[in-house]
């Protein structure tokens, strides 16, 4: 069972540990960070990389519109951005539409109620997780399903590929797609090349040297001890470099299991 990653962002100490106690009751649900000022919350978002954020507005150095901000702006992050339930004791109308025009989920006032969060915190999960996505250009953080998403580009960060490589956002999107329709990969050259092209405005056959360039930097790092678990549990110890759709399919599949458990 994937778990709904969750980082908490809030000055107040009572706060967050409300919060975490009233999460920590749940099977499905995992604290991965509390921070309490707002460049905290950035540094922690960016290193973690959370399904979803409860992010206090008011806060120390950075406020909660802030750090909305600048991980939406982060190449860091790979393009993988969080959901947010927003917390305050400001419930201005004029606060509320910019934390929703920022990409807030949801908006809850202080002070709540711990079992409506819990509650909240699962519909989000639950409408935003096994939708199907229809095409390429789909894939991003506002119109794909976070646990195909996130785990394509933890995957891709856990195999130690580099998000500033071109062939990255390539590469993440043919995963994603592969894992919607392994078929397409038995006609890669007119399927998921040319969609992929289409989206970012290049041409099939830059996708295709890109891809294959990621691999070849990504396989030659296989024996990393940082990633040689992963690379075996998803290759298997044959050493010979997978050809790009080998490679998609691969890891396509290990998302599709990992979904799955």
């Amino acid at each position: 069972m994937n778990k709904i990653r969750i980082v908490v962002a809030d000055d107040s100490e009572l706060t967050r540990k409300l919060i975490v106690d009233y999460l920590s009751e749940e099977d499905d649900i995992e604290v991965v960070g509390t921070v309490t000022d707002g460049e905290e919350a950035i540094t922690v978002i960016k290193d973690t990389m959370p399904d979803m954020v409860i992010l206090d507005l008011v806060m120390p150095k950075v406020d909660g519109l802030g750090v909305m901000e600048e991980i939406s702006q982060s190449e860091n992050y790979g393009d993988c951005k969080p959901e947010y339930i927003v917390i305050s004791a400001a419930g201005s109308e004029g606060i509320v539409s910019e934390a929703i025009r920022m990409g807030a989920s949801y908006f809850i006032m202080k002070p709540f109620n711990g079992e409506a969060l819990v509650k909240r915190i699962k519909q989000i999960a639950a409408r935003t997780v096994g939708q199907p996505m229809p095409s390429v250009r789909a894939v991003s953080a506002e119109n794909t399903k976070p646990t195909t998403y996130m785990l394509a580009v933890r995957l891709l960060r856990n195999l130690g590929v580099s998000v500033r490589m071109t062939g990255y956002k390539y590469i993440r999107d043919a995963i994603i797609l592969a894992v919607n329709d392994s078929d397409s990969l038995a006609s890669i050259t007119k399927t998921i090349y040319p969609e992929i092209a289409e989206a970012h405005q290049t041409s099939s056959g830059n996708v295709e040297r890109n891809i294959r360039y990621v691999i070849e930097v990504t396989w030659a790092g296989r024996r990393d001890p940082k990633y040689a678990a992963l690379f075996e549990e998803i290759f298997g110890t044959d050493d010979v470099k997978p050809t790009n759709s080998r490679f998609i399919l691969s890891c396509s599949e290990w998302i599709n299991s990992s979904i799955q458990e």
